[in-house]
């Protein structure tokens, strides 16, 4: 955790696959910001390969991951981004994001776009959460 009088904390979560160039998230006074997430497990896998929903699933796993790191949850979140590579995949991929939050519906941007940085990854989400530093 961070003090009050630290700007910004780096953060790389346990049970998340280490990033090679960033950290997976930085808490910056009462926000969070969860970087893109990816449908690999904590040893570096690919998980749902060829499945955007079992990708999606696993790519939720991480976010709770990133939040619970510091202390934040899903209802924490104020911002989801959504990227895909196929529309075809926006019911299985919301499937899941509606599973992870429950009742919690956040404002969600969805863009489709003609790749991602691997031609494994068939989904990306990245989040904002608001954590109250009294809170956190």
């Amino acid at each position: 955790m961070m003090s009050k009088a630290e700007p910004l904390a780096l953060i790389h979560p346990a049970g998340v696959a280490p990033a090679s160039s960033y950290a997976h998230v930085c808490r910056a006074g009462d926000f969070v910001f969860v970087a893109g997430q990816i449908s690999k497990d904590a040893d570096g896998n690919w998980v749902g390969l060829g499945d955007a929903g079992a990708q999606a699933r696993q790519v939720y796993v991480n976010v709770g991951r990133c939040l619970a790191s510091v202390g934040a949850t899903p209802r924490d979140v104020v911002k989801i981004n959504t990227i895909l590579v196929d529309r075809a995949d926006r019911d299985a991929v919301t499937a899941a994001r509606l599973a992870f939050f429950g009742d919690h519906r956040p404002p969600h941007t969805g863009i489709i776009i003609a790749g991602l940085g691997s031609p494994e990854v068939r989904v990306e989400v990245e989040v904002v959460a608001y954590l109250p530093q009294a809170r956190g």
